[in-house]
């Protein structure tokens, strides 16, 4: 399961819609623009919210707890237990230094 069927899944249809409006922009730009969207939902390490293209995206505890960080104060969770799918490591990552392998990650 990839983190749009998660959060799909999970009733955050909202944050969804977010993702689908900065997607669609960058698509109309042309640009070959990727990004880790669940990066982006656990925000800084601070805690706070991580900007794209202008559109503000919330903190999801899940998101944090997948990163190894701890929770924070404002963060959502809107089911018990929810845990997002973990990491899948790419093929591409290969060819980049700044992506350090991790053993636990399968290759897809």
């Amino acid at each position: 399961m990839n983190i749009k069927e998660w959060l799909e899944e999970n009733d955050y249809r909202d944050v969804l819609s977010k993702i689908r409006r900065v997607e669609e922009g960058w698509e109309k730009k042309g640009t070959g623009t990727r990004r880790n969207w669940a990066d982006v939902l656990a925000g800084h390490e601070d805690g706070s919210p991580r900007i794209v293209e202008g559109i503000k995206f919330p903190v999801l505890r899940a998101a944090r707890e997948r990163k190894g960080w701890a929770n924070v104060d404002g963060s959502i969770c809107r089911r018990p237990n929810e845990k997002m799918p973990p990491v899948i490591r790419q093929k591409r990552w290969e060819k980049f230094s700044g992506h350090s392998p991790n053993k636990k990650q399968t290759t897809a």
